[in-house]
């Protein structure tokens, strides 16, 4: 997911309100009111993201997609 915008530098550009974040807060919203419904699409399974942010470039998302493959990324549990 692209929250920041593509830079020159190493370090990502300015964060993208309208594409990036507005994406990122409707998958974590729909996320919560999936959790939260009185009559659960999942019973007894919450859902979770683990959200990374590829700032523009394909090269960086693909080594991120490597990693998290290669079980390089922590799962974190929260009960």
């Amino acid at each position: 997911m692209m929250v920041h915008e593509r830079s020159d530098s190493i370090t990502c550009g300015p964060v993208m309100p309208q594409g990036g974040i507005q994406a990122l807060e409707a998958m974590l919203f729909t996320l919560d009111q999936l959790n939260s419904s009185p009559e659960p699409l999942l019973p007894n399974i919450t859902l979770g993201a683990h959200i990374l942010d590829d700032c523009d470039k394909d090269t960086y998302g693909l080594e991120m997609a490597v990693d998290f493959i290669k079980g390089k990324f922590p799962i974190l549990r929260f009960l």
